[in-house]
C-alpha cells in the first residue's frame, strides 16, 4: 500500500485520539461530504434540465419548422409570394447526408379567420400525403389527423388556443379569407387540435393540405415555399447548416432554382437565446457551488489538521518533508471529496429520474414553453462535471499546504 495513503487512513480513522477529538474530526469531515455531495447535486440537475429544454425546444421547432430549410433568396420559409419549383436535382444528396432524417416540402399562404366577434389573423402550412405528422400526433388534443391522400382535403389542423378563442372545436366548419388582387373564401373543416406550446406561432399556424395552398397562391402543382431539412436528434444543427449548404452551392445546376439554406436558430432567436442565457446561468450555478464545496472543505480540512498537528510535527520529526505531509492529507480530503461526488451524482440522477418519468414538477408552458420540468441525461456531460469538480476542488485544498509547512516539529511535540 502506498505510505502516504497507509499514514492517512489511519488518521482518517482516528486511532490513538481521544473520543472529544474523534467526535470533532467526524463532524468536520461529513460536514465537508454533505457540502459537496450538495454541490454537485445541484450542479447535476441544474445541466439535467438545461439539457433537457434544448432537447425539448429544439425537437419542437424542428419538428414544427424543420431543423433547417431550403428558401427562395432573401425569403423566410414562410414566403407565399415567391415559389419555386421542387424538381430540385440535388435532393437525393441531401437526404444521403449523415444526420439528415427527411425532407418535407411545404407551402404558405396567409388568411384570415372570422367569427362574430374577432378576426383572427393566420399561416396556413400546406403539406402533402408525405409529411410526418408524429410530432402533431404527439401533441393532439382531441380529434385526429387528417388525410391528405386522394382527392384535394379540406380538413385541417389547428392549435387548441385558436379553437378555444374561436368557439370550435373538431367537425366544426370554419370560413377564411384570402386577400390578394382579389378576395378568395374557402370553407375547412377542423378534423384536429394539437398543442405545440411554441409562443404564438403554434397559435396562428393552420396544418392543411398543400394544393389547398397552391390553388388559392396561383401556382402550380410543383411550386412550394420551402424544402424543410429534418435532422436526427444527435446531428448538430450549425454543422448540418454548414455541410448542406456547402451542397446546395456546389451541386445547383442551371436548372435548378437559387436556393440557400436557413436554421431554425434563425427563425427563433428568442428562444436559442433564451437557451443560451440557461447555459450561461449554470456556468455560474457550477463555478460558485464547486467554490462553495471547495471552501467547505478547506474549513473541513483544517479542523482535521488541527485535531493532528501532533501527528503532523511527529511525521515531520521523522523526516517526512511538508510536501510529502501535504499528500498525507489530500489523501484525506480526496477520500472525503470522491464520497460526496459518488453520493450527491447519485442522489441527483435519482431525482431527475423521478421527475423525467413521473413528471411531478409542473410548468406554465406559456412562459416555458413546456408542461412540466424537462430531463435529459447526458453522463459524459456529468462525468466531465465530476472530474471538473474533483480537480478544482483539490486545488482549491492545495491552500493548506501553507498552515502545514508553517507546522514546526519541536512546538508540536513538546505541546503534545
Amino acid at each position: 500500500m502506498n505510505v502516504f495513503r497507509f499514514i492517512g487512513h489511519k488518521i482518517r480513522s482516528g486511532a490513538g485520539q481521544e473520543s472529544r477529538n474523534d467526535r470533532m474530526g467526524s463532524v468536520s469531515s461529513t460536514i465537508g461530504l454533505v457540502s459537496v455531495a450538495l454541490s454537485i447535486m445541484v450542479i447535476t440537475i441544474a445541466i439535467c434540465v438545461v439539457l433537457g429544454f434544448r432537447s425539448e425546444i429544439r425537437s419542437k421547432t424542428s419538428a414544427f419548422m424543420g431543423s433547417l430549410a431550403l428558401v427562395a433568396p432573401g425569403q423566410t420559409p414562410m414566403n407565399d409570394r415567391y415559389p419555386f419549383t421542387d424538381s430540385i436535382s440535388f435532393l437525393n444528396q441531401l437526404e444521403s447526408v449523415p444526420g439528415v432524417d427527411r425532407l418535407q416540402r411545404v407551402a404558405y399562404c396567409s388568411g384570415m379567420l372570422k367569427t362574430s366577434d374577432n378576426i383572427f389573423g393566420v399561416h396556413f402550412k400546406g403539406v402533402d400525403s408525405l409529411y410526418n405528422f408524429s410530432f402533431f400526433s404527439e401533441n393532439l388534443t382531441g380529434g385526429e389527423i387528417p388525410s391528405f391522400n386522394g382527392r384535394i382535403s379540406s380538413s385541417i389542423l389547428m392549435a387548441e388556443r385558436l379553437a378555444r378563442q374561436m368557439g370550435f372545436g373538431p367537425g366544426d366548419e370554419v370560413t377564411a379569407y384570402f386577400i390578394g388582387d382579389e378576395v378568395k373564401v374557402r370553407k375547412f373543416t377542423i378534423a384536429g387540435l394539437f398543442d405545440a406550446q411554441l409562443e404564438n406561432l403554434d397559435n396562428s399556424m393552420i396544418i392543411c393540405d398543400i394544393r389547398q395552398v397552391q390553388r388559392i397562391n396561383g401556382w402550380d402543382s410543383h411550386d412550394i415555399s420551402s424544402v424543410e431539412v429534418i435532422l436526427a436528434d444527435s446531428a448538430d444543427i450549425g454543422q448540418k447548416h454548414n455541410q448542406i449548404s456547402n451542397i446546395v452551392y456546389e451541386e445547383s445546376s442551371e436548372d435548378d432554382p437559387a436556393l440557400f439554406v436557413t436554421s431554425v436558430k434563425q427563425l427563433f432567436p428568442n428562444l436559442f437565446d433564451w437557451l443560451n442565457l440557461l447555459d450561461f446561468n449554470v456556468v455560474a450555478i457550477l463555478l460558485l457551488m464547486i467554490v462553495v464545496a471547495g471552501f467547505n472543505m478547506i474549513s473541513a480540512l483544517l479542523i482535521i489538521l488541527f485535531r493532528n498537528i501532533s501527528s503532523i510535527g511527529l511525521l515531520k520529526a521523522m523526516g517526512m518533508t511538508s510536501a510529502g505531509v501535504g499528500k498525507v492529507f489530500r489523501y484525506i480530503a480526496l477520500n472525503i471529496v470522491g464520497k460526496g461526488l459518488l453520493i450527491g451524482t447519485a442522489a441527483s440522477l435519482a431525482l431527475c429520474a423521478v421527475q423525467k418519468y413521473f413528471k411531478v414538477i409542473s410548468l406554465d408552458p406559456e412562459n416555458y414553453f413546456v408542461k412540466y420540468v424537462p430531463i435529459e441525461f447526458d453522463f459524459g456531460y456529468i462525468l466531465l462535471v465530476n472530474v471538473l469538480a474533483l480537480v478544482l476542488i483539490m486545488l482549491i485544498l492545495s491552500l493548506t499546504s501553507r498552515f502545514i509547512a508553517n507546522v514546526s516539529p519541536d512546538k508540536t511535540m513538546r505541546a503534545a
